[in-house]
C-alpha cells in the first residue's frame, strides 16, 4: 500500500512539475484538515471584526480558502485574491467555483512587491502564511500601505520562530504527508520571523508601527494606514 502511494505521488510529480505537485498537495492537505479550515474561518472572523463591506485584498491567496470564508461571512464585500502562481490561481478558481462565489471573488496574478492596483483601492487587506516567502518584505508592506484607503487596516498572519515547541509538534502531527510536514517545520524554524524581528521590519515601512500578538504557532499582526 505504501509503495502504491509513493508510485502515485511520483506520477503526479512527473505530470505536474514540482510547483504543481506541491501546490496540489497543499490544497489536498488543507482541504482535509479541520484545523486548517477552522484557522481560515478564524481569520474571516477577525476580518469581520473590523470591516463589513467594501473591497478586500487577499495577498498570497493560494487555494482561495480564506477568501471563500470571508465571502461566506461578509456578503457585502468584493474580494480580490492576488497570487504569483498560475497553479495556485487554477486551484483557487476551481475551489471558488465549487462554492458558487466566482462573482464575488476575483483572482489576479501578480507580484506582491509591485501590486497591479491603484493607490487607495482597498478597505482591508489580509495575508496568511506568506510573510516568510516575501523576498522584499519592506517593499511588499509598503505596497500594502499604498493600496489601502486611509483609515483602513491590514491583517498579516504567519508562522513564527517564537512558537512553543509543543505547539509546533501538535501542528506537525496533523500533517500526514511526510515531505509537506518536513517543509512546514523547515519554514517555521528557518524562514519565519520572531516577534522582535517582525516589529523591527514593520518599523522600517510606511506603517511605522503595529499591534502584534502570538497565537499558537503564528504571529498575528494588525496594521493601520492613518486617515
Amino acid at each position: 500500500m505504501e509503495v502504491f502511494k509513493w508510485f502515485e505521488d511520483l506520477k503526479q510529480l512527473l505530470s505536474k512539475g514540482v510547483e504543481g505537485y506541491f501546490s496540489f498537495k497543499y490544497d489536498e492537505m488543507v482541504r482535509k484538515s479541520e484545523q486548517a479550515q477552522e484557522d481560515f474561518r478564524g481569520l474571516a472572523r477577525k476580518t469581520a471584526s473590523v470591516v463589513q463591506e467594501g473591497r478586500l485584498l487577499d495577498i498570497g491567496s493560494g487555494p482561495g480558502y480564506i477568501s471563500i470564508e470571508i465571502a461566506k461571512l461578509l456578503p457585502n464585500v468584493e474580494i480580490v485574491g492576488l497570487d504569483i502562481s498560475d497553479v495556485m490561481i487554477e486551484i483557487a478558481t476551481k475551489n471558488i467555483d465549487e462554492e458558487g462565489l466566482s462573482e464575488r471573488i476575483a483572482l489576479r496574478k501578480g507580484d506582491a512587491s509591485n501590486m497591479p492596483f491603484g493607490d487607495s483601492t482597498f478597505d482591508f487587506a489580509i495575508s496568511s502564511d506568506s510573510l516568510h516567502h516575501w523576498k522584499e518584505p519592506i517593499q511588499v508592506l509598503n505596497e500594502v500601505f499604498r493600496v489601502l484607503k486611509p483609515g483602513s487596516k491590514a491583517l498579516i498572519s504567519d508562522f513564527t520562530k517564537d512558537a512553543p515547541e509543543e505547539k509546533i509538534r501538535e501542528e506537525l502531527a496533523l500533517i500526514d504527508f511526510r515531505i509537506m510536514r518536513w517543509g512546514v517545520e523547515h519554514e517555521i524554524k528557518t524562514n519565519s520571523y520572531t516577534m522582535q524581528q517582525a516589529k523591527e521590519l514593520i518599523m522600517k515601512t510606511e506603517f511605522g508601527d503595529c499591534d502584534i500578538r502570538l497565537e499558537d504557532i503564528n504571529l498575528v499582526i494588525w496594521l493601520e494606514k492613518a486617515s
